[in-house]
């Protein structure tokens, strides 16, 4: 069996090759949009349950023990990995929690695929997991995450590394699509495919260019927003519903939990339908009242604004990158307002602009991907995934050993070589800031800089925006320098991977490695 697996903010997905078409029918999916994304442990039922069961029967009773937004949690700080939670009085690591569930969600389609008799082999062979573009505030925040999944699911299968694969949600998406309009007969040259992606609890803009003669997928743009999603529009439905009714809301935790899937239920409706009928319970009293799909869009305008801010700086950043068609997936843009703003931003046709398989189309990508990189004899046969730094990175200081200022030297936009990797030396050398100097510190900090923005070739004045990313390393004077550090000198080299991770090396001037400093922390 080859697996393909969309663990999202909200709703997860699995998709098995049945040959060449990948199928999503095996796992059990009653809403259309994937299993949820839920984890608890029950005191009253005394084991941990996943998915729908979380919504349904006595979890309503105790929705405070439901953990959500594990993907999004770790999205917004790495470190929240090792962060505790709590349910049904039982206390977890999230990393335990998310690695439950992607064996849950495996079990569930591993069990579905051998229970339909279609399989002959019913070993998983490969996998592939998706993962964001980026994660938080940088790159190499990206490689915790990747890595974690990854090493989950190999526990899980028992696979070794080579057969699970990590994949970006919009490499994934263009897979799927490309696969299955089969776009190779309708083309012979590139073609760039903007990819918006907007899921339950998260916006994702990437313009990725697929070369059909060589295989390759190259991301030439990506954007995001971490707290945009289709829970922003369910809020303001939800707020839009409660001040026509003249209320505030006051229900009960079993009441509030069948109201969220009222609000839910009625947005899908208004997808189709001009207006909907919003009936629902608040302190035992039943409530009544119709919305229109005016008024929806109305009261989410705001939001729709911010989601086409997110795909224009994506389109802005290389004029030259200017996207053939536009894609969208992810549940939420099923909205109607979602393509229209589009094409109302861009000016594209509305045959340029599709929707396409909104909560199936990553998961599909990413069997494909799977099944196109794994033979028989585990040669590696299919596509390769060409990134681009997401963030500028580069250390701190002194512009001619007075103006505190940052060098960069990984700038965002440029493009990993055939490797799959980014280096960089510096050009000139770096020395200690005073003669009685015995430790020189090196601090590596994250932005938006472009070369266009330093006063001079690779410096730019600190305090202008950037983070400073965690990563530090620190070099020895040699004794023979005591005294008259200021004529020691060190040259900087900073290496980005395409599985996101970053790291620094110092040397001295016959080459000889002083530090070395790398973001796989804990490794």
């Amino acid at each position: 069996m080859i697996i393909g697996i969309d663990f999202g903010t909200c709703y997860s997905s699995a998709a098995i090759m049945n040959g060449l078409i990948p199928v999503t029918t095996f796992l059990k999916d009653s809403t259309g949009m994937g299993v949820p994304s839920l984890f608890m442990y029950s005191q009253e039922e005394g084991r941990e349950m996943y998915g729908e069961e979380c919504e349904t029967g006595a979890a309503f009773r105790h929705s405070s023990d439901i953990i959500r937004y594990m993907k999004r949690t770790v999205r917004e700080d790495p470190a929240n990995l090792e962060k505790t939670v709590s349910s049904g009085g039982k206390e977890y690591r999230l990393s335990e929690v998310i690695e439950k569930y992607l064996t849950f969600l495996i079990n569930e389609i591993r069990t579905a695929a051998i229970r339909s008799g279609e399989y002959a082999n019913n070993e998983i062979e490969a996998v592939t997991i998706t993962a964001p573009v980026g994660i938080a505030s940088g790159q190499m925040m990206a490689s915790e995450y990747n890595r974690l999944i990854q090493e989950a699911v190999m526990r899980i299968t028992g696979l070794p590394k080579e057969d699970v694969r990590v994949l970006q949600e919009p490499v994934a998406a263009a897979v799927s699509y490309l696969y299955s309009q089969d776009v190779r007969t309708h083309y012979d040259g590139i073609q760039k495919i903007l990819v918006f992606d907007l899921g339950g609890g998260t916006l994702d803009v990437s313009i990725v260019e697929h070369d059909p003669a060589t295989m390759e997928y190259r991301i030439l743009a990506k954007e995001g927003d971490l707290e945009l999603g289709g829970n922003d529009w369910d809020a303001a439905l939800r707020d839009r519903i409660m001040e026509k009714v003249g209320l505030k809301w006051q229900g009960t935790p079993e009441e509030t939990a069948r109201f969220v899937k009222v609000v839910t239920r009625t947005k899908v409706e208004l997808s189709d339908a001009d207006e909907s009928v919003v009936v629902f319970t608040m302190n035992g009293q039943d409530r009544f009242t119709r919305i229109s799909r005016r008024e929806f869009e109305d009261c989410t305008s705001h939001l729709l604004e911010r989601a086409m801010d997110v795909m224009q700086r994506a389109l802005d950043f290389d004029p030259e990158c200017a996207p053939d068609r536009i894609v969208l997936v992810g549940g939420s843009s099923n909205m109607p307002q979602i393509a229209r703003g589009i094409i109302e931003r861009t000016g594209y046709a509305p045959e340029d602009v599709c929707v396409y398989e909104p909560s199936k189309a990553i998961v599909k990508g990413a069997a494909v991907f799977a099944k196109l990189n794994h033979a028989s004899d585990g040669s590696a046969v299919g596509p390769r995934v060409l990134d681009m730094a997401t963030l500028t990175y580069g250390f701190d200081s002194r512009y001619h050993g007075e103006r505190e200022c940052i060098y960069n030297m990984i700038y965002k936009g440029d493009r990993f070589d055939e490797d799959g990797r980014i280096i960089r030396k510096s050009e000139s050398s770096f020395i200690p800031l005073r003669d009685n100097q015995t430790v020189v510190t090196f601090e590596v900090y994250e932005s938006e800089f472009s070369r266009e923005d330093c006063f001079e070739e690779n410096w730019i004045d600190m305090g202008s925006g950037e983070t400073y990313n965690g990563l530090r390393v620190s070099v020895q004077v040699p004794p023979e320098y005591f005294g008259k550090a200021r004529g020691f000198h060190m040259w900087a080299t900073m290496s980005l991977d395409s599985n996101g991770i970053l790291d620094i090396t110092v040397t001295d001037a016959a080459g000889r490695r002083l530090a070395y400093g790398s973001t796989a922390l804990g490794e």
